[in-house]
């Protein structure tokens, strides 16, 4: 089968491999689309950072949705379910999941599937394969992993209903606190984005304010319109200039939640903390494991009734050989208008 591997910083190649066999509690999968994720790119952009030289090449990709081919033995899934796949597998033994927190545990495998999501056939975990409903593709589904990043975000937020919300960055992970934060009963939603199309879009996700912070102080206007600041600010895009921006539009005594991917230290001013009893926490993924459908689930029905459009969230569909130009480099490109791209093998 082919698969796309990462060899080097910026440095993918289509390779053909043998294709992976399930083992007991496992599935085969025909991938209809892996979306590429911010953290695939700094994978991409930075690859000394994060692998060693005996890890290369390594497929990357985790975003999945496709249809079972095969399955090992105890796996009650049939074969021909169309199904979106969890991307971490947790222990189940260390203090973390003990305590059901099991994003955060101790000795996760961050990318269970493999060899990867950007092939044409994975093996996972049977208990990461959610079956679809009617009506919902698989192709669709892959967004159901970057959406749930956004509303765990929101739940672990102290957001309560009429608060009001600043977003930083209206990026796939962005739109995903957007919509789940106007879902909860925040409002009203500022959303700062310097990109016209992601501005637009963020709208068609609930945001009630839109705000270019290349021709105005996003911080200035939060604060005259609310009158004290927003009540929880979410920072989605990872940098220290968002960061500090994302604290100052809060409140006193308001907090900001970080899910924006960092590629190394920030420069920040504690103080901001300090004089106004601010807070900062941080989010992580989602809910996997056991836990995995309580998050997935709620996209997925938003997937099913129509009140997640696929189709306003992914700007582009491309073919595995495609995955570079069309894909990693689009991505990267400051001038690109892309947001999400689905690789479809």
């Amino acid at each position: 089968m082919k698969a796309a591997r990462l060899y080097g910083e910026e440095d993918i190649r289509i390779d053909d491999v043998e294709a992976p066999t399930p083992g007991e509690g496992e599935v085969l999968v025909d991938v209809a689309a892996c979306g590429i994720c911010g953290s695939d790119l700094h994978f991409y952009q930075h690859t000394d950072d994060f692998f060693d030289d005996e890890d290369l090449p390594q497929t990357l990709g985790h975003e999945i949705g496709g249809t079972i081919a095969a399955t090992g033995e105890g796996v009650d899934l049939a074969v021909g379910t169309e199904v979106v796949l969890g991307p971490h597998t947790p222990c189940g033994e260390c203090w973390c999941c003990e305590e059901g927190k099991y994003n955060l545990c101790r000795d996760l495998n961050a990318t269970s599937a493999r060899p990867g999501g950007y092939a044409e056939q994975v093996v996972e975990s049977a208990d990461n394969a959610v079956p679809l409903p009617d009506g919902v593709s698989p192709a669709d589904a892959a967004i159901a992993q970057p959406v749930s990043v956004g509303l765990h975000a929101v739940r672990q937020s102290p957001l309560g209903v009429g608060d009001s919300v600043a977003v930083v960055g209206a990026g796939p992970i962005g739109l995903g606190a957007i919509r789940s934060a106007k879902a909860a009963g925040g409002g009203p939603i500022y959303v700062s984005e310097p990109q016209d199309s992601r501005r637009e879009v963020a709208a068609d996700f609930g945001a009630d304010v839109l705000i270019d912070p290349t021709e105005e102080d996003p911080v200035e206007r939060i604060h005259e319109e609310t009158g004290r600041g927003a009540d929880v600010a979410f920072e989605a895009v990872g940098h220290e200039n968002t960061l500090t921006q994302a604290v100052e539009s809060t409140r006193a005594d308001g907090h900001t939640t970080v899910i924006g991917v960092f590629s190394g230290p920030a420069e920040f001013e504690p103080q901001l903390l300090v004089q106004d009893q601010r807070t900062v926490g941080g989010s992580t993924s989602h809910l996997v494991g056991p836990r995995l459908t309580e998050e997935y689930g709620v996209v997925i029905r938003q997937l099913e009734n129509g009140d997640l459009d696929a189709e306003k969230y992914v700007t582009s569909r491309v073919g595995l050989d495609d995955i570079v130009a069309d894909g990693f480099d689009a991505l990267t490109d400051d001038e690109s208008e892309e947001r999400k791209i689905l690789v479809c093998p």
